[in-house]
């Protein structure tokens, strides 16, 4: 099982992780760690916070002097620059609607209704993305790929059905990690800067080259269309996740027919979205997730001011217009971590060559359920 930890605030001195279960043996790319945590501080609509920061992890332990697991915890850190620069302490008692201001502060009885979003604030995704990106990383040693886009801003959409390998290039390379419409998609986002206002929208996560059995339909806790949409759902600005296709409503068209070509069966569609039962049936894991506009809106939200009981407006505080994109990379990288997970405990092991072998052997004894 992998198992991430967390520590720390958004404007602490930093970010704590502590990455348990990757298995010795496997080489840490920290220069795609830190591609991947500079993706997440891109895009259209960000706050002035991510030209503060300058995400690059810091591992500490659990890897050798060669970037390799050790198969100890991995832990890591990355730093809070703009604590350093602006060390000024947050605390207001009017909350902001959307956010945990509220919630938080009666749970845990903060005066401070500031206190909520130190844990609750986007910026500790950072630790996600760092962590997800190692699962990638695993997940890549055995030809499973993560590929993330960005489908809607506001009502402005591009589909990204195709999105394959050649395609995810311009994914990446586009200022909020879609396929097309981009200009359309920042006008948007434009328009609510204009009428200082926030704005969401969907995100899209395909897993492919997954094998078949991964999860189980014993035990809905194990369940992996469950462990998925519980990874998406907490984060931040999610609102809803669906796997596969939704709105079919006849079974006839729905479901996923099998056809036998060539001595492979194959099926013809994939509206099931890869999970069948709660286990991967070996298509791509299809991820869709809506993202909330953000809370923190600069013209105000009615609110009261919990100290007078008084009505009053929401603060400001300095905050992004649209984070869609990076709500869709952090989901992707939380969606790598559940299968990194499922997959070391279907094929065990302490270190990668272990798990290979296990892997490879539980494919040749598959093999006659797909090829005749």
């Amino acid at each position: 099982m992998i198992e991430l930890i967390t520590a720390g605030e958004s404007h602490g001195k930093g970010l704590f992780g502590i990455l348990r279960g990757i298995p010795c043996g496997l080489k840490i790319d920290t220069d795609f760690v830190n591609g991947m945590l500079a993706l997440r501080q891109r895009g259209f609509g960000r706050g002035e916070r991510m030209k503060i920061e300058k995400d690059r992890i810091n591992i500490v332990s659990g890897i050798d002097e060669n970037g390799v697991s050790t198969g100890s915890p991995i832990g890591f850190f990355i730093d809070n620059i703009d604590t350093k620069l602006n060390a000024t302490k947050r605390s207001f008692t009017v909350p902001r609607p959307g956010h945990a201001d509220f919630a938080g502060s009666v749970k845990y009885n903060f005066k401070n209704l500031a206190m909520p979003s130190e844990r609750t604030s986007g910026r500790l995704s950072a630790l996600d993305v760092a962590a997800g990106s190692i699962a990638a990383l695993f997940l890549r040693e055995f030809g499973v790929k993560v590929y993330f886009a960005v489908e809607c801003i506001g009502k402005t959409c591009a589909f990204a059905k195709d999105l394959s390998e050649d395609t995810f290039e311009k994914v990446l390379s586009s200022d909020i990690l879609a396929m097309g419409k981009e200009a359309e998609m920042k006008a948007e986002i434009e328009n609510a800067v204009k009428s200082e206002d926030t704005i969401g929208g969907r995100g899209l996560a395909i897993v492919r080259n997954l094998p078949a059995g991964l999860g189980d339909y014993n035990d809905w806790r194990n369940r992996a269309d469950g462990l998925v949409a519980q990874a998406v759902m907490s984060v931040g600005t999610v609102k809803s996740v669906s796997i596969g296709e939704s709105g079919i409503t006849s079974g006839a068209i729905y479901h996923d027919p099998f056809e036998m070509k060539n001595g492979t069966l194959k099926r013809l569609s994939n509206n099931a979205g890869g999970i069948e039962g709660g286990i991967t049936n070996g298509e791509d894991v299809v991820v869709r997730f809506f993202s909330k506009p953000i809370p923190t809106v600069r013209r105000g939200i009615p609110s009261v001011d919990i100290k007078n009981g008084k009505n009053t407006r929401s603060v400001y505080v300095r905050s992004d217009t649209c984070v869609v994109p990076a709500v869709t990379l952090v989901s992707a990288m939380r969606i790598a971590l559940v299968f990194a997970s499922l997959l070391t405990e279907k094929f065990g092991g302490e270190t990668m060559s272990d798990i290979r072998a296990s892997f490879n052997n539980y494919i040749n004894s598959r093999r006659a359920f797909w090829q005749k």
